[in-house]
């Protein structure tokens, strides 16, 4: 009787177990196993990831980088970094309970061009994943218990099923991590781009710049010209006098023979 019992019950969790493969264990489930998405008040917790996009006009790039750095603290990190002569480019991740006096501080140092805040909310997401590991710690813990009081021929069968309970429970539980770290820190992206001309007015900022990089440009050229003249002469000077003397001696020996045809006719 004892052993007719155990069948039953184990039978009973590979239904549910089945069921669950299907999407439908949720369904299943008893009542009482929302606990496990709610807060002490009842209310959902909120689990939203923010992201913030935000260029920047500065006079000097390398004391603004120098800035920016000094405003990240021990605990916070830059993910990405690029800097060249005239613009550096970072994503930090900023602790998300500081991150609105992080932007004010970036704002009072900087020149805004561009700027947005992106929040992209997880909380049912993230609440169907804590339900789903409560659910399959409950059916880990009713096969532990089985297996105490199991038949030989029934231990096999407990053994993979707790073993695949417990993968799909270790990756549950990392890609919880993974969102209790993106929801702990916030990614800013920055880019500063070094200006001569820093006005209140992002249009005038573009419009002053566009007009002395466009100077700049053709300067550019005149010092790529002016390169490649000098890294031609060379040649010139060594090359030239042979080549016009090659040509000398040839012309002179065509008009040579040509005297000496004539001469001959």
């Amino acid at each position: 009787m004892k052993k007719l019992y155990l069948l039953i019950v184990f039978t009973v969790i590979l239904m549910l177990s089945a069921c669950n493969a299907d999407g439908g264990f949720e369904d299943n489930e008893p009542d009482d196993q929302e606990q496990f998405i709610l807060t002490a008040n009842g209310i959902p917790e909120r689990k939203i990831i923010y992201t913030v996009n935000s260029t920047f006009d500065v006079s000097n790039l390398n004391q603004s980088v120098a800035t920016l750095k000094s405003l990240v603290e021990s605990d916070e990190w830059f993910d990405y970094e690029n800097i060249s002569s005239s613009n550096a480019n970072f994503k930090v991740r900023i602790k998300t309970e500081r991150l609105d006096d992080f932007i004010e501080e970036l704002k009072s140092n900087f020149q805004v061009r561009s700027f947005s805040k992106q929040g992209r909310d997880v909380s049912l997401e993230y609440q169907d994943k804590t339900n789903r590991i409560a659910s399959l710690n409950l059916q880990i813990t009713r096969l532990q218990e089985l297996y105490e009081e199991a038949t030989f021929s029934n231990l096999l069968t407990i053994n993979q099923q707790l073993a695949e309970l417990e993968v799909e429970l270790m990756a549950l539980e990392g890609e919880l991590s993974v969102f209790d770290s993106l929801v702990e820190y916030s990614e800013v992206n920055i880019t500063l781009y070094g200006s001569s001309v820093v006005t209140k007015s992002p249009f005038f900022n573009r419009l002053g710049n566009g007009f002395l990089n466009g100077f700049r440009a053709v300067f550019t050229v005149l010092d790529g010209l002016v390169i490649v003249i000098a890294n031609i002469t060379p040649f010139i000077l060594v090359f030239g006098p042979i080549g016009y003397g090659v040509y000398y001696f040839r012309k002179r020996y065509i008009q040579r023979k040509k005297i000496k045809k004539e001469q001959g006719e």
